[in-house]
């Protein structure tokens, strides 16, 4: 049921800042009350989930600021998991990157952008598990699914296609060897995001949306496990 919801937020299937209802969920995805309960304040671990006492439980809505701090996290965990791939493994996370990169391109061209979303979270993926350190890994986690999620709901056409030309720039500096310019060319490509999912949510989005909107589900499959 976690993983469920998790990935409905992840793929785009409710909007961020939406208020979830545990009644409607349950009978959308026909399963009793409790489970998804659960499951929400799992997500809330994760920082997927707002659950405010009294109000409700709402997706979770990045400020201008929540989004750059996320961006200086990820520079750092992921600058560290590229030094540590490059001597741990090479060959390996240059084969994952390289697939990634390349899956990621033909999504933009067939004009995929759930799979274009996912591409990109596997190349980046790539760094971290390629790192073979578990404590950076588990760190990561902590952020993964914000990220994730910013890709499936705020990302365009014309992003996903700057992105995936910086992500060949980082393969090949990495392919070459050379640390230092691999080093930068990643922490560019972060730091552009920031700017990239800033986008602020209206004042009546971000006020009526998140105290009393609640999303259709009409795209939240059954749960099927």
């Amino acid at each position: 049921m976690t993983e469920r919801l998790r990935q409905a937020i992840v793929d785009g299937e409710v909007e961020l800042g939406d208020a979830l209802s545990e009644d409607k969920l349950a009978t959308k995805l026909g399963v009793s009350r409790s489970p998804v309960h659960e499951a929400l304040t799992a997500l809330e671990q994760q920082g997927l989930i707002d659950i405010k006492p009294q109000r409700g439980s709402f997706v979770f809505l990045p400020t201008r600021e929540d989004i750059e701090n996320l961006c200086e996290f990820r520079r750092m965990i992921e600058a560290e998991a590229l030094c540590l791939a490059m001597n741990r493994g090479r060959d390996a996370t240059l084969t994952a990157l390289k697939a990634a990169a390349s899956e990621m391109r033909e999504a933009i061209l067939a004009g995929d952008d759930l799979r274009s979303a996912q591409a990109d979270t596997a190349f980046h993926g790539a760094l971290i598990e390629n790192s073979g350190n578990s404590y950076l890994i588990n760190a990561y986690r902590l952020v993964s699914g914000k990220v994730a999620a910013l890709r499936s709901h705020r990302s365009t056409a014309s992003i996903r296609s700057e992105a995936n030309a910086e992500h060949f720039e980082i393969i090949a500096r990495f392919e070459e060897g050379d640390l230092p310019a691999a080093l930068g060319a990643l922490s560019n490509h972060i730091l552009k995001m920031a700017k990239r999912y800033d986008i602020e949510p209206s004042l009546n989005r971000a006020t009526a949306g998140r105290a009393a909107r609640t999303p259709s589900l009409e795209h939240l499959r059954p749960l099927l496990d």
